[in-house]
């Protein structure tokens, strides 16, 4: 089997946010769309995304909009950007609402997308001719996403009714 590698990981990238980019070659998610973070966010309610499931632990909306600041300063470190980052306040929400909840998915979705295009002008590229930077954020960036998208497929089972 052939693999070229930096097609492989940025439709690895593409997989946590999409799922199955090319069939029958999945790594992170089971394969269909709505195993992935944006099908998965497409599947809830404002009150299923809002839902803090205990102590010490964020809701779903707060993982999606961590996810959106991390893609959101991950294309400006890309760009050659050094902002400051405030790992605690990337977790916030605004109030639940139908609007909110929409207004964060589409977020989630441009910052996921907005990065998806800037390593998609770099997909023929050698991997030996990247910035070693770019190769070590884009690689992060799938852990990360499948971390997040773990947590948040886990809060959905815990939001679901409890049968006896």
């Amino acid at each position: 089997m052939q693999i070229e590698l930096v097609p492989t990981l940025i439709d690895m990238y593409r997989e946590t946010f999409e799922g199955e980019v090319r069939p029958g070659w999945c790594w992170i998610v089971s394969g269909p769309a709505r195993d992935s973070v944006l099908g998965s966010l497409d599947q809830l309610t404002v009150q299923q995304a809002y839902a803090v499931a205990g102590p010490e632990r964020k809701s779903i909306a707060a993982h999606t909009a961590h996810l959106k600041y991390t893609l959101e300063l991950t294309l400006k470190r890309l760009q050659g950007e050094n902002p400051p980052t405030d790992w605690p306040g990337s977790f916030h929400v605004d109030e639940a609402s139908g609007a909110n909840w929409e207004k964060l998915r589409m977020g989630v979705k441009e910052a996921y997308l907005a990065v998806l295009a800037y390593f998609e002008q770099q997909r023929q590229t050698p991997i030996q001719d990247w910035q070693p930077i770019h190769v070590a954020g884009l690689t992060a960036m799938i852990g990360h996403n499948a971390y997040h998208l773990g947590a948040i497929r886990q809060l959905m089972l815990d939001a679901q009714p409890k049968t006896p």
